[in-house]
């Protein structure tokens, strides 16, 4: 999905836009879009993201593209805008798809799950199932990669969901004292001229559960 707040403006943005590619949109296509990439066909598409917009983008302008392979097939700085959803936290290179996507748009907005989303366990009985040996989800099992920003700065850091397998390592309701709020599980990041990325990468166990550990003591400190 993608943070309410940030849809209208997403919206309007691109119908000011000539040209507007939506990178990984099949599951929810952006209407608006002129283009869009992704590695299933246009055929098989989901309901659209946008369902009050007519479809701006037709079979002809779908791409099936891996958006980790670069370079896409698109000419420099081609697209206006640029419309990334929920796709950077799943994929092997996100590095790759991030300077793809400054190589071909002019701007865009990009949007993952927060850093806090990804270790936050929704059940309310978390703590308790963690002590019978029932871990509870924490975040989202499928994603690869937890994400924080600085301005248009992304940093990438591999997700280690056996850690988050210690109720150390992440929060749930009854810690924090009350659910997330939509604004607070999810990073997006509107953008014009460029957006940067790079991976942080830790190597050792015991660096990474005090990683795992300060972040969540921050986490606690912040929204409460």
């Amino acid at each position: 999905m993608i943070l309410r707040k940030n849809l209208r403006e997403v919206i309007e943005r691109s119908l000011r836009s000539t040209t507007v590619l939506d990178v990984g949109g099949w599951y929810l296509p952006l209407n608006v879009a002129t283009h869009v990439l992704d590695i299933h066909p246009h055929g098989t598409r989901g309901a659209a993201l946008d369902p009050e917009n007519a479809e701006r983008f037709s079979a002809t302008t779908w791409h099936i593209h891996d958006a980790c392979v670069a370079p896409w097939p698109f000419p420099d700085k081609f697209f206006d805008f640029s419309f990334c959803s929920h796709l950077l936290e799943d994929v092997r290179d996100p590095l790759a798809v991030v300077r793809e996507l400054s190589r071909v748009a002019k701007s865009g907005y990009v949007e993952t799950p927060s850093r806090e989303r990804e270790i936050f366990a929704k059940d309310r009985w978390a703590a308790l199932s963690a002590r019978i040996g029932r871990p509870p989800e924490v975040g989202f099992y499928h994603h690869r990669w937890f994400v924080e920003a600085e301005g248009t700065h992304l940093r990438f850091l591999a997700k280690t969901s056996e850690l988050l397998r210690d109720p150390g390592y992440y929060i749930t309701r009854s810690s924090l004292g009350r659910k997330l709020r939509e604004e607070e599980s999810g990073l997006g990041i509107f953008w014009d001229g460029a957006i940067t990325a790079d991976e942080t990468i830790i190597v050792d166990a015991d660096e990474a559960r005090q990683d795992l550990r300060r972040f969540r003591d921050i986490v606690l400190t912040r929204l409460r």
